[in-house]
């Protein structure tokens, strides 16, 4: 089996096509299904079933592709650093959505300001999505908060925040110095979309003490999360420099919740098998270095860094 062979299976699964694969690679079909049953005699699976007149995948393909696809960008990756050593590839940078928002245009100025870094490709999305880019070797490294699902995920943390519950300042909790899970028993929460780490953090968070929330609003948008705490709409739960804004207006009231932990950790995340260049590595430790500096002239909120 070649890298050729492999790099031949990657296209047909993503083409879903044996005859849309030959024509991307230039190559005969033939060729393109002696190469699929070479793999398959190999390692003794079925790859693909027809289906009328296409193909559909199998569960095997499904596994395959996890590994051919982050091995044969690997090696185009190899190709293109040893056959244009005199340029720099500019590097390729993945962000949550929530850091993406906060911190991700003064970390990329402070990277680029010197001019001796090309301007990196940059990708602002779910955490889950980012983390599935890492793994298909479409990203070299990215900066999430959460737990990674995945094995084949090296991370390095850099930073810690704390979640809060805000609610207008007119809601009755807002009278209270302190509440208890009592308290919150009968309300009505706001919170972000399933899947965001907010949201997955807040949900487990309660449900170690028994407690389901049950939101009334759930929304990508952080605006309208706010926006639905300020008309009294319901209690959010959102990062602190998310609302800092909005407590120092005194347009929200954060409430002091007692026996639930609510910090969550910002961390660089990056393949096991990744070569970790030079511009990587200062990308890194810039990173870092800012856990030294004073955020507050970066963003608003507090957050401490580790």
């Amino acid at each position: 089996m070649s890298i050729k062979t492999l790099m031949i299976f990657v296209t047909v699964y993503k083409e879903e096509s044996i005859t849309a694969a030959a024509n991307k690679l230039n190559i005969s079909q033939p060729a393109v299904s002696l190469a699929i049953r070479e793999l398959e005699n190999e390692y003794s699976i079925r790859l693909f079933e027809r289906a009328g007149r296409g193909i559909q995948k199998t569960s095997a393909a499904r596994h395959l592709y996890e590994f051919a696809s982050h091995i044969t960008s690997l090696y185009q990756e190899m190709d293109s650093e040893f056959k244009k050593q005199d340029q720099t590839t500019p590097l390729r940078i993945g962000f949550s959505s929530t850091i993406g928002a906060c911190l991700m245009p003064d970390i990329i100025h402070c990277f680029t300001e010197s001019g001796q870094v090309p301007m990196p490709y940059i990708k602002v999305d779910t955490s889950d999505r980012i983390e599935t880019a890492i793994l298909e070797n479409q990203l070299d490294l990215a900066l999430t908060e959460g737990v990674s699902s995945s094995d084949k995920m090296l991370t390095e943390p850099f930073a810690k925040e704390q979640l809060i519950l805000v609610c207008s300042p007119s809601h009755p909790l807002a009278q209270k110095a302190k509440i208890t899970l009592e308290d919150l028993k009968e309300e009505r929460f706001l919170l972000r979309e399933k899947g965001s780490q907010t949201r997955k953090l807040a949900e487990s968070a309660f449900h170690l003490h028994d407690f389901i929330l049950r939101p009334v609003l759930e929304s990508t948008s952080i605006e309208a999360i706010i926006w639905g705490a300020y008309t009294n709409l319901g209690i959010a739960i959102l990062p602190e420099h998310q609302v800092s804004g909005s407590l120092e207006k005194g347009t929200l009231f954060a409430l002091h919740l007692q026996g639930v932990e609510l910090k969550r950790e910002y961390q660089i995340i990056y393949h096991q098998n990744k070569y970790l260049n030079p511009v990587m590595l200062h990308f890194m430790e810039l990173v870092k270095q800012k856990t030294n500096t004073p955020w507050k002239e970066f963003l608003p909120g507090r957050i401490s860094y580790v």
